[in-house]
């Protein structure tokens, strides 16, 4: 039976880590207030869009790396496809936005977005490296060299963000786009450091190529649904309401990005404990991974939750009086933090071959919350905006829940969601002892 206490060398790594994010959230508060909320809304286009597309080129190719590993023995050829392949996914979907740039920059009526798009293609070049190492690391669940990934990017734009604030050059969605690529560009150098003792490519395979792109499409389909909810709603608030509303909605969904790194924190753990433990067919060890996942998750997710409700009149004056309307937009959606931490029953319906069924609950959700969004944009009510947001994570987390349960795969109940609370206290009374 897996305990916690095995894995903790491990497991305090991804502490680290996701502290690492949790400390760059502050610096992002910042540069919010350092930018106007104009300035700071062609930013939030900026780094929306490149997160859809890595997420969709994560589900399409990327994520194979993880699901087709197991075998070392054919890790050359795998790695060298996944390769090839990912590097002509992110190619294919930049090329897409460039040539739609002129119609974008119609449909958003911002004519700087032409510059978004320009600074979009240099990101997404410096970004591939480091993603594509990082599922490497992934795969041996190598948390260490995770961390230090992660710690040259936080790091980085930490400091140019100090260092632009107090030298007065911070002012404007340029400067802060340059933070990103400098920091993400120093962080794929990093990953390729780190990772040159596993970097072994062999020729690419047809016959794996055709594997890979039936299981990637299957992923990328819900992949890019849902990454569509979490990062281009921003568009759709951009087209009805301005860059300035998509500012300030940014900075509401900067600080709920807490509960996104909660949710891909215990995702890159659970994900290869999953595969792993359906591979070999031990359903005890199934279970107790993804039971306890979730019942921490939720516990935290609680907590947090309370925090944002209580004190979200100290988080408003840090933004400054520019960002006032984000603060209750922030406390819609930490409803929907507390239900995220349900979206990791979608990782066994995956790993298990049933992502058919958690893509049919992503396109309901998906269909739900873009009906909100479009409400509030044709009402005007950017406040309620989030709702759309809180709507889809209820649709799909309760879904998978449900689907999970229903095809008995593992059997979850009200119970486990507060098994971590019991076990966290018998932990710490044998760590004192």
């Amino acid at each position: 039976m897996p305990r916690i206490q095995d894995h903790l060398r491990k497991l305090s790594w991804i502490a680290a880590d996701r502290f690492l994010l949790v400390g760059y959230g502050l610096v992002a508060l910042l540069q919010i207030r350092a930018l106007s909320p104009s300035e700071y809304g062609l930013y939030a286009l900026l780094v929306s869009i490149q997160t859809w597309i890595f997420v969709v080129a994560d589900g399409l190719v990327l994520q194979s790396i993880v699901q087709f590993g197991a075998e070392r023995s054919q890790r050359p050829v795998l790695d060298g496809t996944i390769a090839v392949l990912y590097a002509a996914a992110i190619a294919c979907i930049v090329c897409c936005i460039i040539l739609s740039e002129p119609v974008l920059s119609l449909l958003f009526g911002e004519p700087r977005f032409a510059n978004v798009v320009a600074l979009e293609a240099i990101l997404c070049v410096a970004t591939v490296p480091r993603t594509y190492c990082l599922r490497l690391l992934q795969r041996d669940v190598q948390t260490r060299q995770m961390f230090w990934i992660d710690a040259a990017w936080v790091g980085s734009m930490s400091v140019a963000t100090a260092h632009g604030i107090t030298t007065g050059w911070l002012r404007d969605f340029e400067s802060l786009a340059t933070v990103a690529i400098g920091g993400i560009a120093l962080s794929s150098i990093t990953a390729l450091w780190l990772c040159r003792g596993i970097l072994r490519f062999a020729k690419p395979s047809s016959s794996m190529m055709k594997r890979l792109v039936t299981f990637g499409l299957q992923q990328m389909s819900a992949g890019a649904i849902h990454t569509s909810i979490r990062q281009l709603d921003v568009t759709v608030a951009q087209a009805f309401f301005g860059t300035a509303a998509v500012g300030t909605y940014q900075a509401a969904k900067t600080i709920f990005r807490l509960f996104e790194v909660a949710l891909d924190a215990a995702g890159s753990v659970v994900y290869p404990a999953v595969v792993s433990f359906h591979h070999t067919g031990d359903r005890d060890a199934l279970y107790a991974v993804v039971s306890k996942a979730i019942s921490a998750m939720f516990v935290v997710s609680c907590a947090m939750s309370i925090g944002i409700w209580v004190g979200g009149d100290i988080i408003g004056t840090v933004l400054g009086e520019r960002y006032a309307a984000a603060v209750g937009q922030l406390r819609i959606l930490a409803v929907a933090g507390v239900l995220m931490p349900f979206m990791l029953s979608s990782i066994v319906l995956v790993a298990s071959g049933r992502s058919v069924l958690h893509t049919a609950m992503v396109v309901c959700g998906a269909l739900v919350g873009v009906m909100c969004f479009i409400a509030c944009g044709v009402v005007g009510q950017t406040g309620l905006f989030p709702l759309g947001v809180v709507a889809y994570y209820a649709t799909v987390s309760t879904g998978d829940w449900w689907t999970l349960r229903r095809t008995g795969v593992l059997r979850l109940s009200g119970a486990d969601l507060f098994r971590s609370i019991p076990d966290a206290l018998s932990f710490l009374k044998r760590w004192s002892k």
